[in-house]
């Protein structure tokens, strides 16, 4: 007897994904330079395409060519870079941990990295070193995660509860760090913790992009084994890849993309989590084209939230980490029933 069945649905969407990958890549790598011109355009004082483009290429009056090159033009590299860096970090996270919710901002890292940065501000650190120190804390939190979720038999609903924790124990410490800050410190911890990019110089953008430079390609040597890693330890150890070496690297690397883009930026939630999802949905599975995918669509939810928050309320400046938490949110709410129907 013939079997009549049909083919399955599964065999076909790889194609459909390699298909479609190259114009989805491409339609971001356009997306993004139009969203920063945008940005370098819009401000408290609006400025024409042909005014803008001038400006940045250095044939234009001194008051515009300072309010682009100077003042813009760090801003919107900072936006660029700590999108980039947290879209990436949360890639690492959610293949390592084989979780939807792993992203730096739910699971404690990034609470982590906050603590250790307002410690460090509080301290006098200079800005430059408060990169590194946001990164530590960032290590020290992910490391602690790595210990609470990798024992046998833990499960999704372990490593979420374990993330929430040292969210809830590491942001307790920082409301306790910030309480007990002199007035003169206050005020800086205050704005940071807000997710701010207000006044970001070249000092902030030289600092985040050292972090980025050196965190996304080693991101982009490990995603191959992160991604046989996904498929399960068994299938990762016959494939030939070190699980205990790995998964340090792995944690290695989100935690000092976490970190820088926390210590320049403040806790910008949302980003770490929603890129990667987005990114998923647009390219599939993980792989090389998926990182690359989630740190550009991170870059421009940053700089996108970051105009929002200028334009939205003028002459009132909102925080980018506020607008990103709107909409954070419900799309939190929504991936946890989605994943609660599972």
């Amino acid at each position: 007897m013939t079997d009549a069945r049909p083919a399955p649905v599964v065999a076909v969407r790889p194609v459909r994904l390699r298909m479609r990958r190259p114009g989805a890549v491409t339609v971001l790598a356009v997306a993004l330079p139009i969203g920063i011109f945008a940005a370098l355009m819009v401000g408290s004082s609006n400025l024409t395409m042909t005014d803008a483009l001038a400006a940045l290429v250095g044939h234009a009056d001194g008051s515009d060519a300072f309010v682009v090159r100077g003042l813009r033009l760090p801003r919107v590299v900072t936006a660029v870079a700590v999108g980039a860096a947290l879209g990436a970090s949360g890639v690492l996270l959610q293949g390592l941990l084989r979780n939807p919710l792993g992203s730096p901002d739910v699971m404690g890292v990034t609470a982590g990295a906050s603590l250790a940065a307002v410690i460090a501000i509080g301290a006098a650190v200079p800005p430059l070193l408060l990169p590194l120190a946001a990164a530590t804390g960032a290590g020290l939190a992910t490391a602690l995660l790595h210990l609470l979720t990798t024992r046998a038999g833990a499960g999704g609903t372990r490593i979420v509860l374990a993330g929430v924790g040292i969210h809830a124990a590491a942001y307790a410490a920082v409301t306790l760090v910030v309480a007990r800050l002199p007035m003169g410190r206050l005020g800086a911890a205050e704005v940071w913790l807000a997710g701010s990019l207000h006044a970001r110089n070249w000092t902030h953008a030289t600092a985040v992009l050292v972090g980025l430079a050196v965190g996304l390609p080693a991101a982009f040597l490990l995603v191959r084994r992160l991604s046989v890693l996904e498929l399960g330890d068994e299938l990762a150890v016959g494939a030939g890849v070190a699980l205990r070496r790995t998964r340090i690297q792995l944690l290695a690397v989100a935690a000092v993309l976490a970190g820088v883009a926390v210590a320049v930026a403040g806790p910008i939630g949302f980003v770490a989590l929603g890129a990667p999802h987005i990114a998923r949905r647009i390219v599939g599975p993980t792989s090389g084209v998926t990182l690359a995918a989630a740190a550009i669509i991170g870059a421009l939810l940053v700089v996108a939230a970051d105009v929002i928050g200028q334009r939205v309320f003028a002459p009132i400046a909102l925080p980018a980490g506020m607008v990103t938490a709107v909409i954070g949110a419900p799309y939190l709410l929504w991936l946890l029933h989605r994943w609660g129907r599972r």
